[in-house]
């Protein structure tokens, strides 16, 4: 699928998601036997369950269909970006405020206490006028330009996940 047709998509889904109180997060497509595998990432505040994901397909299969714009054959899927989604948009990095994040950058920048750093692994400190705030694991505080940014994602530290799941016996 080209550019044009999947910022049609988005042009057409966007406002039905946000009448449903979800984001659209991003679009992809992937090659397939059957034709192209059209992803349609969502999220929502508290996350997105698997009923979520079921609600919003039949909704826009249905929308999809009627527009009939998509001149190939393709496979409809809708999910949640998962645990390590990318943040893109200034909304994303307003809702994971103190999250934990890898940040991968252009160029090595100087930090205090590891040196010259191309990944930065720390929690979301703060976002505002393209200024990505990182607090390291020792609290060493970066302050990033978005400019410099090639990625940013959530990095959930799984051990504790668990043990806050499962209990301070877990692992």
């Amino acid at each position: 699928m080209d550019k044009k047709t999947i910022e049609k998509i988005a042009e057409i889904v966007e406002p039905i998601l946000a009448a449903k109180n979800f984001d659209l997060v991003d679009i992809e497509t992937k090659p397939s036997p059957e034709g192209n595998i059209l992803t349609i990432y969502i999220d929502k505040d508290g996350g997105v369950t698997l009923k979520d994901c079921e609600d919003v397909i039949i909704v826009l299969s249905a929308v999809l269909d009627t527009y009939d714009f998509i001149d190939e054959n393709y496979i409809l899927e809708v999910s949640s970006p998962g645990l390590y989604r990318e943040l893109k948009k200034e909304k994303d990095f307003k809702r994971y405020l103190g999250y934990r994040i890898k940040v991968k950058l252009y160029e090595p920048i100087q930090t205090n206490s590891f040196g010259k750093q191309k990944v930065l692994i720390g929690k979301l400190g703060d976002y505002s006028n393209n200024i990505l705030k990182v607090v390291l694991d020792n609290n060493e505080v970066v302050n990033i330009d978005m400019k410099s940014v090639a990625k940013v994602n959530l990095e959930p530290d799984i051990t504790s996940l668990l043990k806050n799941n499962y209990g301070e016996n877990y692992g």
